[in-house]
Parts: C-alpha cells; structure tokens; sequence
C-alpha cells in the first residue's frame, strides 16, 4: 500500500510542478492537486506511524 501511496504522491508532484511552472501557485488547479497531495502524504505518515507502533507492540 505505501508503494502506491508514494507512486501517487510522485505522480501528482510532478503534475503540480509541471502545472505550476506556468501558472500562478494560486491557480485552482495548483491548488487543488497540492490539497490531494495533503491527503496522500498525510495516509503515508499516519500508515507509517501505524507500522511502527504494531512493530513496537511486537517486541
């Protein structure tokens, strides 16, 4: 799951990137790929934050 999750966080940077090199960064379409980009990364760290709490409850 975190493998799709980073291949989607990856995918959209570069389309902000490649949006936001031509246009204002308070485009609406700036802006709305880095709030799905908020989301992502923030189901990245709450799974890696879940990964390592089960881990330290294993030990």
């Amino acid at each position: 799951m975190k493998q799709i999750i980073d291949e989607q966080i990856e995918e959209l940077r570069l389309k902000m990137h490649e949006i936001a090199s031509d246009k204002n960064l308070t485009d609406h379409r700036v802006v709305s790929i880095s709030c799905k980009l908020d989301v992502l990364i923030n189901e990245f760290y709450s799974s890696r934050k879940l990964d390592l709490s089960s881990k330290y409850q294993r030990s």
